[in-house]
């Protein structure tokens, strides 16, 4: 019997039907709970944990939802970046000297890659979880106990009356232009309780270097990526978009940039880590001031 050519069965039309089924149950499979439940295991035996990491990490949630697009099957690595999150939230939290936090909010909550990790960080918090995804916000409230809030691609359309004291958004500014970050960061302003603080993260120097160095390519085509990087260096601020996306794309940030938008915000900067999540992305922390309070009040 002749062997099918691999390229004419993949344009068989039903091949083309299954194979949604088919990643579907890969996707279950890689995230298998028991499966999950050893990678979790296995990191837990890493001895560069420190004795707080793994005591919280050994409270952490370790099911992963099929659907999370953050997870691809490594394991200790989903969990060592959900647990640099906190790192990186203690530095900054440290840093702006707060004392108490009640009110949390995860935009964007994924599946949870960092929302379990707060959860147990916070256990007497009230955490908020809020993503255009709303499998994944349904996943965070039925597994991790979150107030589910869907997100929408124009912010002022969130329906959110609360105030908090500590939002957390890993890799969101990462993916706006610069007016969708103004409007991001004026959203920020307005759901920030007084003295409340705004722990963020952006595309910096490391990511630039990636680029050049062929590493990756954001998922931008690569005629893109001269103008991108030449616009940061030049303005402080570059975008492109994802190719047939005229919303989301890929932006890099200088800290010039971003101190000139938030200022105007009354947010006063108390941390930064150059590629400080995941040795990649820069990590912001902003405190709400009383000019914050009022500019919420015009």
């Amino acid at each position: 019997m002749t062997r099918m050519n691999s390229s004419l069965l993949l344009e068989n039309p039903l091949a083309k039907t299954i194979r949604p089924y088919l990643g579907a149950v890969r996707r279950r499979l890689r995230s298998w709970p028991a499966r999950t439940y050893r990678q979790k295991e296995e990191l837990l035996k890493d001895s560069s944990l420190g004795a707080q990491e793994r005591e919280l990490l050994e409270k952490v949630e370790s099911r992963i939802s099929p659907g999370d697009g953050m997870y691809t099957g490594d394991g200790g690595h989903y969990f060592k970046v959900g647990l640099d999150a906190i790192r990186c939230i203690e530095s900054a939290i440290d840093a702006a000297e707060l004392s108490s936090v009640t009110r949390i909010l995860d935009l964007p909550c994924g599946h949870g890659r960092v929302l379990r990790f707060l959860v147990n960080r916070f256990p007497k918090a009230t955490i908020t979880a809020s993503d255009l995804d709303r499998k994944g916000v349904d996943f965070c409230a039925r597994i991790f106990g979150a107030q589910p809030v869907y997100s929408q691609s124009n912010l002022s359309k969130v329906a959110l009356d609360a105030q908090f004291d500590l939002i957390w958004c890993g890799s969101l500014v990462t993916h706006f232009d610069a007016d969708g970050l103004r409007g991001l960061f004026h959203f920020f302003a307005r759901h920030l309780s007084p003295g409340g603080f705004l722990v963020f993260t952006a595309h910096g120097e490391r990511a630039v270097q990636r680029m050049l160095n062929r590493e990756f390519d954001y998922d931008i085509v690569p005629e893109c990526i001269p103008p991108l990087i030449a616009s940061f260096r030049e303005d402080g601020f570059g975008f492109a978009n994802y190719p047939g996306q005229r919303t989301y794309g890929v932006s890099l940030t200088a800290p010039e940039w971003i101190h000139g938008e938030t200022e105007k915000l009354g947010l006063s900067e108390v941390y930064f880590r150059e590629h400080g999540w995941d040795n990649h992305q820069d990590v912001y922390g902003f405190r709400a001031t009383a000019l914050t309070q009022r500019l919420k009040e015009i």
